[in-house]
């Protein structure tokens, strides 16, 4: 099953996906599955590639694999020590964009998958759901997808999605639930004019000071169980002409606030206006990412006995981290968990996966596609 998942990794890495390019990964992966008995669905929208690749069942109930093809850009191609599309295997590193974050996984996935179908081991229906729209807007991508098996009643009973949530090693870590995210841009207005007669103008930066202080200093609460604090950074601050004998008419902030479920989105609005009521400023708001989380229970369970079952680790069930297109599903009442491996070079010059962390989460992934029950 390892040679499987690193061949087919190699040759999605080879693919160049730049997101929201699929770079052909998915017709590469449809390949792989129809003779599996998997049928494609196209769901593509907007320039972005998105399939659902499913295979009836011999047992009941549906269980899922979310996952995307797109990656991000390279970075500067010098400092690579290898082709970032070359997909090569070096002191038993495989190497290239999407090594982590996330063609490996998905190998994994269909190699699992692979093996069971080849022993005619009884399966509960299969579901492969994946976009070229994860690293980019997310706009026409997995939400897509869900909109379609919503319309068709085709949605899964649960999802694994293959995001590299381990830490050290394969399977010490899942993601059992994210925090919620809202980015607001903040535009204080106030009346341009010289330096030298402040009387006949309006600082817009001395209405901005006070009221960032005040968002800075809001208490969000105490944060749900399992989750981190809600977290609100400024993350941008810019005002003025770059003269320095202009008063500035207008200054603008951004705000970036992470939210566990205990805040929402409307108390999260009006805290940010509360602490601008005393100033002329316009607030956009984007609720960009929902807050969700996955109970305890058998799914959760099952995951994390079949992770002890391969490796003996007893799993951190962690809701830390960004987003991931497992809010959709959620968002659509879908139980999600996230596991994948290890991510200590996602994103990064150089990302690269050792060889046998395929193996190890190959070996995850079979046991939960045959152990799971619904």
């Amino acid at each position: 099953m390892s040679e499987i998942a690193t061949n087919i990794a190699v040759k999605l890495i080879q693919r160049e996906s730049v997101t929201p390019e699929d770079g052909g990964c998915q017709n590469y992966i449809e390949s792989l599955l129809a003779p599996l008995g998997f049928v494609r669905t196209s769901v593509d929208e907007g320039g972005i590639t998105n399939s659902i690749y499913s295979r009836p069942g011999e047992l009941k109930g549906t269980l899922a694999y979310a996952g995307h093809t797109d990656v991000v850009p390279t970075g500067p191609l010098e400092q690579w020590p290898h082709p970032p599309f070359s997909g090569l295997i070096e002191d038993g590193m495989l190497h290239g964009r999407g090594a982590q974050d996330m063609k490996a996984g998905i190998a994994c996935w269909i190699a699992a998958v692979a093996e069971l179908c080849g022993e005619y081991t009884p399966l509960p229906t299969i579901q492969l759901l994946i976009t070229s729209d994860e690293e980019g807007d997310s706009i026409d991508g997995t939400i897509r997808i869900v909109e379609q098996m919503q319309e068709n009643g085709t949605l899964p009973d649960a999802v694994i999605v293959g995001e590299p949530s381990s830490f050290k090693h394969v399977g010490d870590t899942i993601r059992r639930g994210r925090r919620g995210v809202v980015q607001i841009k903040a535009t204080f207005h106030g009346k341009q004019g010289h330096s030298a007669y402040p009387q006949d103008a309006d600082n817009a930066i001395h209405h901005a000071t006070p009221a960032l202080a005040n968002i800075a200093s809001i208490d969000w609460g105490e944060a749900a169980d399992g989750f981190p604090a809600t977290s609100c950074q400024i993350t941008n601050v810019n005002g003025g002409t770059g003269a320095t004998n202009v008063i500035p008419g207008f200054c603008e902030a951004l705000i970036d606030i992470r939210y566990n479920p205990a805040n929402n989105f409307n108390s999260i609005k009006n805290a940010i206006e509360t602490a601008c009521a005393d100033c002329d400023v316009t607030l956009e708001f984007d609720h960009s990412a929902t807050a969700f989380s996955t109970p305890d229970g058998t799914f959760l369970d099952l995951v994390c006995d079949s992770i002890k079952t391969i490796t003996g680790i007893d799993t951190l069930r962690d809701t830390g981290g960004g987003t991931s297109d497992g809010r959709f599903l959620a968002a659509a009442g879908v139980p999600v968990v996230e596991l994948g491996l290890t991510n200590s070079t996602i994103h990064q010059v150089g990302e690269c996966v050792a060889v046998s962390e395929l193996a190890m989460l190959t070996k995850i992934y079979t046991n939960i596609i045959e152990t799971m029950r619904f």
